[in-house]
């Protein structure tokens, strides 16, 4: 079954606990747009999610964690010991390391898009234009794209 499906009776049961109803979200959320949510027939995003919670009076997390322990069939307590290892799989992968490396100032650091091309890539593409090599000739060479020589060729002009 799909997370949206305990989802959406986890947020259901909680607005009911709670005494709201669908209206009671002070036009940050159309009465419909819940009626949906809480139907399984719409997907949440993530700040739909967060503004929810806010008028729920319940962390977001706490939704999400206790609909996918219900999707896995486990009890909240053994997902929350599950998860814990996943997280520890995250920190041995350097994401908790990495992360404040990722903003600024409290914002998250653009990042242009693409991946990045290796250095020996480039400088090999900078050598074939140094030997007066075409693009083409360059691509056939290296056994590159004529796209990403072309686009090294370029930025490197600039």
């Amino acid at each position: 079954m799909p997370l949206r499906d305990p989802l959406a009776a986890v947020i259901r049961l909680v607005r009911s606990a709670r005494g709201l109803a669908k209206e009671d979200f002070h036009g940050q959320l159309d009465a419909k747009h819940v009626y949906n949510l809480e139907h399984a027939k719409a997907s949440v995003t993530l700040d739909t999610l967060e503004i929810l919670a806010d008028h729920l009076d319940v962390e977001p997390l706490a939704l999400l964690a206790v609909a996918a322990s219900y999707e896995k069939q486990q009890s909240p307590e053994d997902f929350l010991k599950y998860l814990n290892e996943e997280i520890k799989t995250l920190k041995d992968l350097g994401v908790l390391e990495g992360l404040p490396t990722q903003f600024l100032d409290g914002a998250l650091k653009p990042r242009l898009p693409g991946q990045r091309t290796p250095p020996e890539k480039v400088d090999a593409v900078l050598r074939c234009r140094a030997h007066g090599l075409t693009q083409k000739q360059a691509a056939d060479i290296l056994g590159m794209p004529t796209s990403t020589v072309g686009r090294i060729w370029k930025r490197v002009e600039e």
